[in-house]
């Protein structure tokens, strides 16, 4: 699964559906904690305001501010993450969540009061294509929010199951975060960008979090369908995902506690800007 420069192509629908359910277990609880912090940071929003919500996944960010009484909108190119958001948003009047490509989003030109991408746009193949529809979609002075993960290589457990991966499988070819991910990873990259979209007043905030489990045996247990989301682990058969169980619970056991639960620190970017014109 990768796009014509060799990166891994995460705009593949097919992929994004079929880890839909793994995706609300696994990371949702993870990306919740910056969804929320991407709302506060920004100010929170009133109720009845407009909302987009770009590539939302299963709808951290979305739930958060439908609850908090904005009208949302959210998308995702994902039949299954939409289907999941749709049944999730049935208590909330004046949200809806539809498929879409958020590099060529179906909306009216400065339509919304406030658009985010938590974890989105930094994994487009176009990326600043998805950055300057996030602008285009609000009204001028509307505010843009953008999180990206600060390690291109992701977060939670995907940054040690690539440490472990290229010390198990030493002439393995290891394919390259999406670019987006290695320029908005930095706080500098993400305020440079979110200029060059249109966006004035930009603030980046480094937010930490933390991606956390029952145990270590909760996570060799539940192992296979964590990691199905890492292209690099999908792709290995029986054989080598055996020769990975000892490396990676080597691996994961100094982040337990001494209650036994598993903490991985992990830390994003947040951006806040407003659109100048």
């Amino acid at each position: 699964m990768t796009d014509r420069s060799g990166h891994h192509n995460f705009s593949d629908e097919a992929h994004w559906t079929a880890v839909a359910d793994g995706y609300e277990r696994w990371v949702e609880p993870s990306t919740a904690q910056f969804a929320r912090a991407a709302l506060s940071l920004s100010g929170g929003v009133e109720r009845g305001e407009r909302v987009l919500d770009v590539a939302a996944g299963t709808g951290a960010l979305t739930l958060a501010a439908a609850e908090a009484g904005a009208r949302v909108l959210a998308t995702d190119i994902s039949r299954g993450m939409v289907a999941r958001l749709r049944e999730r948003l049935q208590p909330f009047a004046g949200c809806e969540a539809r498929v879409m490509d958020g590099q060529a989003l179906e909306v009216e030109d400065a339509s919304f009061d406030a658009s985010f991408s938590v974890f989105g746009v930094m994994m487009f193949p176009d990326w600043r294509r998805g950055m300057a529809e996030l602008v285009r979609a609000i009204r001028p002075g509307g505010r843009v929010i953008v999180a990206a993960w600060a390690n291109p290589e992701g977060a939670g457990p995907m940054p040690l199951f690539l440490e472990v991966y290229r010390r198990v499988f030493p002439e393995a070819t290891i394919l390259p975060s999406p670019p987006g991910m290695s320029v908005l990873c930095s706080r500098e990259g993400l305020r440079a960008e979110m200029v060059r979209a249109g966006c004035g007043e930009v603030a980046v905030h480094a937010v930490g979090g933390v991606w956390t489990w029952p145990s270590v045996e909760h996570v060799m247990r539940d192992i296979d369908e964590i990691l199905r989301l890492a292209p690099h682990f999908s792709a290995l058969d029986d054989d080598g995902r055996a020769r990975l169980n000892g490396p990676l619970r080597a691996a994961i056991e100094p982040c337990a506690e001494p209650g036994g639960a598993v903490r991985v620190p992990t830390t994003a970017n947040i951006a806040i800007g407003r659109k100048t014109g």
